[in-house]
């Protein structure tokens, strides 16, 4: 082997593994943020021996409604198509040419308002996404890293937080009427890929419930409500906004949807 192609070998190894040890960081911190929002107690603190979430022991489930968000499309062109015109909580992003990295944040694609005094204590989610999209290396080079990820979060809307005296522990500012919830359902996909490979993917599963994205415990707990606070959350109307967050790299391409139904106590 020639000493220049050790070389070139050696960086590319290097590179990659660069790159691995990036992706590697960014799934444990997924992973922290996704156990931080499905916890029903502060991880300092011992659960009470009766468990978290007691206010909704014994009490019926509630429907409380459903929410559909807009169909979210990443596309390399998003000139409008006649034929098939986007919805009013539709979506179309225009990719960044491979390699790079697309981010986005869409909020308020889809929105329900939950009629007050509907649930008790706590706001459960059963969430399902559907989603098409495909991996693909057009560069004409190793690529060590296509990523396709996906995280779903709402903004709650409440009277009861536009008071100015209340501060959210998450942001250190007033919450100004709302706060931001999730619901551990981030959706992780990666590889690496040979010049020309392609791969197509589908999925669809739903995330339900656990500890909720809203709940009274949590409103004490994480938020630094009052106990009187955090109860009349649920005694007055209470507006959901849903967002996606996400990235992809070495997409062509890729149709998302979101589907949300809210139970409560």
């Amino acid at each position: 082997m020639s000493t220049k192609r050790f070389w070139l070998i050696l960086a590319v190894c290097g590179a990659t593994a660069s790159i691995a040890v990036a992706q590697s960081a960014t799934d444990r911190a997924d992973f922290r943020s996704e156990v931080k929002a499905s916890r029903t107690a502060p991880a300092n603190k011992p659960a009470p021996p009766g468990g978290t979430d007691t206010d909704s022991f014994g009490r019926n489930v509630q429907f409380d409604g459903l929410l559909q968000a807009g169909t979210v499309l990443l596309e390399s062109d998003c000139t409008p198509d006649p034929a098939n015109p986007l919805g009013p909580d539709d979506r179309c992003l225009v990719l960044n040419p491979a390699p790079a990295l697309t981010s986005f944040d869409l909020a308020d694609i889809g929105r329900l308002t939950i009629p007050a005094r509907s649930a008790h204590s706590l706001l459960c989610h059963w969430l399902t996404p559907i989603a098409v999209y495909s991996f693909e290396n057009t560069t004409g080079v190793f690529q060590p890293n296509a990523t396709f990820r996906l995280i779903p979060y709402v903004i709650v809307e409440s009277e009861v937080l536009n008071d100015p005296t209340l501060i959210d522990p998450t942001t250190g500012l007033p919450f100004n009427g709302q706060l931001e919830a999730g619901f551990s359902a981030t959706y992780q996909d990666s590889q690496s890929l040979d010049p020309g490979q392609r791969a197509t993917r589908r999925f669809s599963e739903s995330r339900v419930c656990i500890g909720g994205f809203l709940s009274k415990n949590a409103l004490m707990e994480t938020y630094g409500l009052t106990d009187a606070q955090a109860a009349a959350v649920f005694h007055h109307d209470i507006n959901l906004h849903f967002g996606l967050r996400g990235n992809a790299a070495l997409v062509p391409g890729a149709s998302i949807i979101y589907g949300l139904r809210v139970v409560g106590d």
